[in-house]
Formats: structure tokens, sequence, C-alpha cells
């Protein structure tokens, strides 16, 4: 897994760049001071995965997100940042970011937040009882339910807590394929290509 991290922290990058390299099958492809930089090079580059800082020099971190995403839907996104409001973690969701850990967090947290970024969203914990806090006190809105069946939405809301398709499997007793057949049928409706996408969609139209 190809991982490129954008810090304007000297030191703090090198960290990263650091426990990325002790990560069984996982490679540091490029770290950036600015998301100029970072995406003006994406494009040699291809990361899988991106480490993203919000408060940047020039252009946000927010804003790098939207335009990643724009470029490389796939690319996964985990935001690093010392911001725990409300405001921020739903604004960098709803930009496309997969996950949102704080830097204060555990070594052991950020491995394991690149590690299984590809099976579903991560987050810190106070992070994401926040995002579920935020997210169930919200009015509310006349939203399009996109057509989604009751199984459907019990799907989106486990992928939402950051469930893996193995974990959803089990806890609505059906197996990964049908997961796995639920999750192609739920993209088509959201019109999205990814789990990260789906969480996005389901937040901003208030579907879980």
């Amino acid at each position: 897994m190809r991982v490129a991290i954008v810090e304007d922290d000297r030191k703090l990058r090198e960290t990263y760049v650091q426990i990325i390299r002790e990560i069984s099958n996982y490679s540091c492809v490029g770290s950036f001071g600015d998301c100029e930089s970072m995406i003006a090079s994406i494009d040699s580059l291809r990361p899988d995965i991106v480490l993203m800082d919000i408060g940047l020099p020039g252009m946000s971190g927010i804003e790098g997100v939207k335009q990643i995403k724009a470029l490389y839907p796939s690319t996964e996104l985990v935001m690093l940042t010392i911001y725990d409001d409300d405001d921020r973690i739903f604004e960098s969701i709803c930009a496309g970011a997969t996950g949102y850990i704080l830097k204060n967090s555990r070594p052991a947290d950020l491995v394991a937040a690149i590690t299984q970024i590809r099976a579903g969203a991560v987050m810190s914990p106070s992070i994401a009882k926040r995002v579920l806090n935020f997210v169930r006190q919200a009015p509310p809105a006349p939203e399009d339910d996109f057509n989604l069946s009751s199984r459907e939405i019990d799907i989106l809301h486990l992928v939402v807590d950051g469930c893996s398709d193995k974990m959803i499997a089990e806890k609505l007793f059906i197996s990964s394929h049908t997961v796995n057949s639920h999750l192609k049928h739920i993209y088509e409706k959201l019109q999205v290509h990814s789990k990260s996408q789906a969480v996005s969609t389901a937040l901003k139209h208030r579907l879980v």
C-alpha cells in the first residue's frame, strides 16, 4: 500500500514517515508540508492512502481532500489534526475523508487507522462519538431517501459506524457475499464508488 503524508510540522511529518516504514507491506511514497506540493505530484505518486493535516499553510486540508477525491476517487484520506470540534469533523467527512485521527493519538492507533482503512471508515473513539452525536441530534431534513431498502439502511448504518464487511455480516447474520451484494446496490443508488463516499452521502442527506 502506497501512503503519502501532508503535514506542515517537520518533526511530526518525519514521525509519520517512520511509523509507515515500520508497517509490513506499506511504503511512504512522499511527504509534503503543504497540499499544493502534494497535489502537483499525485499523478506520479498514485497513493492508496493520504494522511492529511487540516491546518496547513495555503490550501486547507479539507480543500485538499476535495481536490484529491476529484482526481482519484478511490484514494483514501485520513485527517490528522489537533481539532475535535463538530464543524471540522463533519466538513472533513463531507469532503470525502475516510477517517479522522487526532494528532495526540498513540502510534498504535495511527497504525490501526492506516492498516484498517480499506475495511471501513476509521476514527479516534472521541471523534466517532462526536460524529454519531452530531448526526443523531441534527434535525431531520426533507432529503431524498434514494429508495434504499430497510436492509440497505441497516448496512449503511454499520458502514458509517466503521464496520468491515465481515463485521456487518456477523451483526446481521448474513453472508459476506450478501453484504457485498447490498453494498453494490447501495453504491448504485447513492451514485458513489466507495465506502467513504457512501458515508459522506449518508451524512449529508441524513440517511442514518
